[in-house]
C-alpha cells in the first residue's frame, strides 16, 4: 500500500506540473501572438488607446454611435502606463493578466503553507488553481478579471494576516499596515471590476467578529474613499461614469446562461469542490457549533477565509447575466483551491487513507483534460492568424464606419471602433436603447462591411453580442461576400424584387428576392436569394424548396433547411428575417417552352407542404418563355 501511495502521489505531482506547464505555455504563446483571441480583448485595447490619447473612455448616450467602457479604469490605466515602456498594448495587457494569475497562485500557496505547514499541500493547491481549466482559458487574455481578482484576493490575504496578528480576545485590535494594505487593494479591485465586492464584504464581516468598532471604522473608511472616487469620476465624465458602469451593465439574468455555466463548473471542479467543502467544514464546524450553543469564540478557526468562501459562492449567481462566461467563477475557484489544500493536508495525515487523496486528485486531473489539449489552442491561434491576415488588405482599403464583432480585428488594422456590439445589444434587450440607428443603416446598406465571427448568425443568442433585430436587418441589406476559418464578411447586397409577396400558412412570409442570372441558359447555375420573415415562432422544422419546372415537371431543384441546415426554423423567433440562397443547376440544354420557378415550404419530418394564404402550396415566383 505504501508503494501504491507513493506512485499515486508521484503521478499527481507530474499531472499537476503538466497542467501548470500548459497554462504557462498558452499564456507565453499569447504574449507574442499579435491578434486578439477573445471578444473582450478588442474593447480593452480600444479604450486603452483612447485613454493613452487623453480621451475619456466614459461617455453618456447622446445618440448613436457611441462607445463607453463598462469597466472601471484601473486595468486600463495600468496598461497605458506599461505601454509607455513596452510599446505594445496587447503584450502589456496580457502580461498584467499573467502576473495577476501568478500572484493569486502565490497567495494560495502561502495561505495553505502557513495554515497547514504542509508544503506539498500548498504546492498542489496553487498548482491546481493555475493549471485548472477556467484559469487556463483566462490567463492568456487581456481582460480585467484576473487583475481584479489579484487585488481582491490580496486584500483577503492581508485581513487574514491581521487576524493572525491578534493574540488575545480581550486585546484591542489596531488599524495596522495589514488593514491599510487590504483597504487599498479592495479599492483597486472594485475599480478594476465593480462586481468584486464580495471580498470586501467578507473582510468587514471578519473584522466585525474580532472588533465591531474597528469593522465599522474600516468599513466607513472604505466606503468614504470609494464613494469619493465615484463622485469625482461622475463629475469628471459628466455622467458617463455611471452610464458605463450601471446602464451598460443592465444585463438580463437568465437560466439559459446560468445553468450550463454552473453545470460546467461543478463537473469540471467536482473533486476540488468536495475537498473544499470538507476543508471548510472542518474549520467552520467548531465555530458554528459554538454559535448555536452561544459559547462561540471569534478565534474558533473562523475568519475571513471562511467568510470569503461563503460570499464567493454567492458570487456564482452573477454568472446568470447575459454575456457571462467562465470569468465569473474565478473568485470561487481561488478560495476553493485554498480549502482543498487544507483538506489535502488533513486527509494525507491519516496513514491508512492517505492513498485516497492522490487517487481522487488524479480523477480531478482527468476532469481537467478535455479542455487542455494543446492542439486545440494551437488550432485556435492558427485560425485567428489566418483569419486576420486574410482580411487585413480588405480592411485597410476600406473607408467608412465598419461593424465587427471581433473589435480586435479593427484595432489591429487601425480602424475606429464605433459599434461596441455587446452593450448595444444588452441595452436593447433591457428596453433601454432604441436600435433604430443601426437597423435603418443596415437595411440601407450604409456600412461598407459588417464582420461577424463565423457561426454567429446561426447562433445569435450564444454570446449575446447582437439582437435578432440586428441580425434581421443585416440579412435584409447584406449578404456574405467571403468567409474564412474565423470570420464571415457581409457586404451590401440589396434585394431586387419585393413582389410578389406571399405567406405560407401562418408561419412564413416572403419579404423579397433576387435572381442571378435572370435568363435561363443551359448548363448554368441559377442562384435565387430570398428573404423570409417568420410571422410566428415556427412550431417545427421546415424545409424550403425552389423548383424550376416545365410542362412535364421539375427540371432543377434545391430543397434544404435554412442556411444549409445550420439554422433550422425551430430556432427562429417571431418577426425574425433570414436570408437564404437556392442554387439550381440547369440542364445542359434548355428546350423551347414555358418555365416557372416555384417556391414553398414543407414540414421536414412529415413532408407536408404549407399551404399559401390565397391558394395552392407553392408560389409561382417568376416565369420564362424559351423560344
Amino acid at each position: 500500500m505504501k508503494n501504491l501511495t507513493r506512485v499515486l502521489w508521484a503521478l499527481t505531482a507530474v499531472g499537476v506540473a503538466g497542467y501548470v506547464a500548459l497554462t504557462m505555455w498558452l499564456a507565453l504563446s499569447a504574449l507574442v501572438f499579435p491578434y486578439t483571441v477573445d471578444y473582450g480583448e478588442g474593447a480593452m485595447l480600444w479604450f486603452a488607446r483612447k485613454l493613452a490619447a487623453g480621451q475619456s473612455i466614459y461617455t453618456t448616450l447622446p445618440g448613436p454611435p457611441f462607445d463607453s467602457s463598462n469597466y472601471p479604469p484601473v486595468a486600463t490605466l495600468l496598461t497605458v502606463l506599461g505601454d509607455l515602456v513596452v510599446r505594445n498594448t496587447l503584450v502589456v495587457g496580457r502580461g498584467l493578466n499573467l502576473i495577476a494569475a501568478l500572484v493569486v497562485t502565490a497567495l494560495i500557496a502561502r495561505l495553505v503553507r502557513v495554515e497547514t505547514r504542509d508544503m506539498r499541500a500548498a504546492l498542489l493547491a496553487a498548482g491546481l488553481f493555475v493549471g485548472s481549466t477556467f484559469v487556463y482559458h483566462w490567463t492568456p487574455l487581456y481582460r480585467v478579471d484576473l487583475i481584479g481578482l489579484a487585488f481582491a484576493f490580496g486584500g483577503v490575504f492581508f485581513v487574514w494576516r491581521w487576524e493572525r496578528g491578534l493574540t488575545g480576545r480581550s486585546e484591542r485590535s489596531t488599524f495596522d499596515a495589514n488593514l491599510m494594505a487590504a483597504l487599498v487593494l479592495f479599492l483597486l479591485a472594485l475599480y478594476t471590476k465593480h462586481s468584486l465586492f464580495f471580498a470586501p464584504i467578507a473582510a468587514v464581516a471578519a473584522i466585525f467578529l474580532r472588533d465591531r468598532r474597528m469593522a465599522i471604522l474600516w468599513g466607513i473608511l472604505l466606503g468614504a474613499i470609494g464613494g469619493a472616487v465615484f463622485v469625482a469620476m461622475e463629475l469628471a465624465t459628466r455622467g458617463g461614469w455611471s452610464f458605463g458602469l450601471v446602464a451598460l451593465n443592465a444585463t438580463v439574468w437568465t437560466p439559459r446562461v446560468f445553468v450550463p455555466l454552473l453545470s460546467s463548473f461543478v463537473l469540471t471542479y467536482a473533486v476540488l469542490l468536495l475537498y473544499a467543502v470538507y476543508g471548510w467544514w472542518q474549520r467552520a464546524a467548531p465555530f458554528l457549533g459554538g454559535l448555536r450553543a452561544r459559547t462561540f469564540s471569534p478565534r474558533a478557526g473562523f475568519g475571513v477565509l471562511e467568510l470569503y468562501a461563503v460570499f464567493a459562492a454567492l458570487s456564482i449567481a452573477l454568472a446568470g447575466r447575459e454575456g457571462a462566461w467562465e470569468n465569473y467563477f474565478l473568485e470561487i475557484i481561488a478560495i476553493v483551491c485554498v480549502f482543498a489544500g487544507l483538506a489535502i493536508a488533513s486527509l494525507a495525515a491519516q496513514p491508512r487513507r492517505e492513498w485516497i487523496v492522490p487517487a481522487l486528485l488524479l480523477v480531478q486531473l482527468g476532469l481537467f483534460w478535455n479542455e487542455h489539449d494543446p492542439r486545440l489552442a494551437q488550432k485556435l491561434f492558427d485560425d485567428v492568424r489566418a483569419g486576420n491576415e486574410s482580411l487585413a488588405p480588405l480592411l485597410r482599403a476600406t473607408t467608412g464606419a465598419l461593424i465587427a464583432e471581433d473589435m480586435g480585428l479593427l484595432w489591429v488594422n487601425e480602424q475606429p471602433i464605433i459599434y461596441y456590439s455587446f452593450p448595444y445589444s444588452t441595452l436593447a434587450r433591457a428596453g433601454r436603447y432604441d436600435q433604430t440607428w443601426e437597423i435603418e443603416n443596415l437595411r440601407a446598406g450604409n456600412f461598407p462591411l459588417v464582420i461577424l465571427n463565423r457561426g454567429t448568425r446561426t447562433d445569435i443568442d450564444h454570446f449575446g453580442n447582437f439582437t435578432r433585430a440586428f441580425a434581421s436587418a443585416l440579412d435584409y441589406g447584406y449578404a456574405v461576400s467571403q468567409e474564412n476559418t474565423q470570420f464571415s464578411v457581409y457586404a451590401p447586397a440589396p434585394l431586387e424584387h419585393f413582389e410578389p409577396s406571399a405567406r405560407f400558412g401562418d408561419t412564413f412570409e416572403l419579404v423579397g428576392w433576387a435572381l442571378d442570372p435572370d435568363e435561363l441558359t443551359g448548363g448554368e447555375e441559377l442562384t435565387l436569394t430570398v428573404l423570409w420573415r417568420a410571422t410566428q415562432r415556427p412550431p417545427a422544422r421546415y424545409t424550403a424548396f425552389a423548383h424550376l419546372e416545365d410542362a412535364n415537371g421539375k427540371i432543377a431543384q434545391d430543397d434544404h433547411e435554412p442556411l444549409g441546415g445550420k439554422y433550422p426554423t425551430d430556432r427562429w423567433a417571431k418577426g425574425e428575417m433570414v436570408r437564404d440562397t437556392f442554387r439550381l443547376r440547369l440542364p445542359a440544354s434548355i428546350a423551347p417552352g414555358e418555365y416557372v420557378l416555384r417556391l414553398g415550404w414543407y414540414d421536414t419530418l412529415t413532408q407536408d407542404r404549407l399551404n399559401m394564404t390565397d391558394d395552392g402550396d407553392a408560389l409561382d415566383l417568376t416565369r420564362w418563355t424559351v423560344r
